[in-house]
C-alpha cells in the first residue's frame, strides 16, 4: 500500500482527490491537512462516498513524515516551501499547483509576482502530462511531478499531434471553464458565485496558464504563439476549449487518422467521430479528454481552416484525476487504477 498525504485537502481539488483515493485499492490515506479546518473531522467538512474516520491536520513535516507521496492541492507558493524537507525524508511529491510547472524561475516570478524559493528543484521536476510522447518513463522515475493546469491540459492535448507540423502563427484559444475552476476562495466581486446564471471572460491580457501552454508547444515548434482567452461559466465543472488554426492538411479524415494514431495508446484521450461536437457532460466526473476536428472555410493560405474542440472535467483530468494517473505511473500501477 502507498501511504498518501494531501496538503490542502479541503478545497475543490483536495476534496475530489480524497474521493478518488478513497476508492483506490493500493492507497492508504495517511494524512489530510487543512489550515482552515485543522482539528475538524473530515466527514463534517465534506461528504464522502465512504466514512473516513480521521481529522484534518496542520500541514507540517511531522504530520506528513510517514507518507510515501504527498499531493499538494494548495494555492501557488505552498509546495515550494515544503518540497525540500519532504524530499529529504524520501517523500515524493505531486504538485497540483503551479510551483514546478515552468522550467525558468524568472518566467515563473514574472507571471506569479513573487519569489520562487525552490529554484534548484525546477530542473528535476517532471511535467505530469502522461500523453506527451516518452513522458511516462520520466514520470515513473520522478521525485517531483508538476501536475498540469486545467486549461493547459485541454489545450495541449488538442494541439500536440500536429503542433510540430504547423507553420508560424498565433493560434486562437477560446476556453470556457466551470465555476469550480476558480476555487473555493473565489473573488465574487471580480467574478460570480456558483449557481448564478452567468458567463464572462477574464484575464485576457495575462492568464498564468499562457506561459505553461507555450512552454510545451515550443518544445515541438518554436514558431507558435497563442492568443489565450479564458472564460468562466456558472456550470459547476468542465472545460470546453476551442482552437482556431491555419494548417495544411489533405483531408479532415486524414487528420482524424493522425490523431487516432497519435493517441492509440492513450487510454483517456478519445477522438470523436468526424463533424461531431463533444459535450462537457460527456466527460463529467471522468478522466477523459474528448477531441473533435472540424474543417473551416478560408479564402487564403493564412486563414483559419481548422477548428479543434476539446473537453475535459477540470477537477478530474484537469486536476485530481490526472494527479492520480501520475501517482499510478510513479508507483508502477496500471494508470487506470482508482480512476473513473
Amino acid at each position: 500500500m502507498v501511504a498518501v498525504g494531501i496538503v490542502g485537502a479541503s478545497g475543490y481539488t483536495g476534496e475530489e482527490l480524497t474521493k478518488l483515493l478513497q476508492g483506490h485499492p493500493e492507497v492508504e490515506l495517511t494524512a489530510l491537512t487543512s489550515r482552515t479546518h485543522a482539528g475538524k473531522k473530515v466527514n463534517e467538512v465534506f461528504s464522502l462516498p465512504k466514512n473516513l474516520d480521521t481529522t484534518f491536520l496542520e500541514p507540517n513535516i511531522k504530520n506528513l513524515k510517514n507518507c510515501d507521496v504527498v499531493f499538494f492541492a494548495t494555492p501557488n507558493g505552498t509546495a515550494m516551501k515544503m518540497a525540500n524537507e519532504l524530499l529529504d525524508h524520501d517523500i515524493r511529491i505531486i504538485d497540483i499547483s503551479s510551483d514546478f510547472r515552468l522550467t525558468d524561475y524568472k518566467v515563473w516570478e514574472e507571471w506569479y509576482n513573487f519569489k520562487h524559493v525552490a529554484q534548484s528543484l525546477l530542473d528535476e521536476s517532471v511535467y505530469g502530462l502522461p500523453e506527451i510522447p516518452n513522458q511516462k518513463s520520466k514520470i515513473e522515475k520522478a521525485r517531483i511531478v508538476a501536475n498540469p493546469g486545467c486549461y493547459p491540459t485541454a489545450v495541449i492535448l488538442a494541439l500536440l499531434p500536429i503542433c510540430n507540423t504547423l507553420k508560424k502563427q498565433k493560434i486562437i484559444v477560446d476556453a470556457k471553464s466551470g465555476i469550480s475552476g476558480a476555487g473555493r476562495n473565489l473573488n465574487t466581486e471580480k467574478l460570480f458565485s456558483a449557481n448564478e446564471e452567468n458567463f464572462q471572460a477574464y484575464a485576457v491580457k495575462n492568464h498564468r496558464h499562457y506561459p505553461e501552454i507555450l512552454q510545451t508547444l515550443n518544445q515541438y515548434n518554436n514558431d507558435l504563439d497563442i492568443l489565450f482567452v479564458p472564460h468562466l461559466s456558472s456550470m459547476t465543472r468542465g472545460i470546453l476549449s476551442t482552437h482556431y488554426i491555419s494548417h495544411q492538411y489533405a483531408s479532415i479524415e486524414d487528420l482524424q487518422q493522425t490523431y487516432l494514431d497519435f493517441y492509440e495508446h492513450s487510454h483517456y484521450v478519445k477522438i470523436a467521430e468526424t463533424n461531431s461536437f463533444p459535450k462537457v457532460s460527456e466527460v463529467n466526473k471522468t478522466n477523459d479528454c474528448i477531441i473533435s476536428l472540424h474543417t473551416s472555410s478560408g479564402t487564403s493560405n493564412d486563414d483559419v481552416n481548422l477548428v479543434i474542440f476539446s473537453v475535459i472535467d477540470n477537477l478530474v483530468k484537469g486536476a485530481s484525476g490526472q494527479a492520480v494517473q501520475n501517482m499510478n505511473i510513479m508507483f508502477q500501477f496500471d494508470e487506470t487504477v482508482g480512476l473513473p
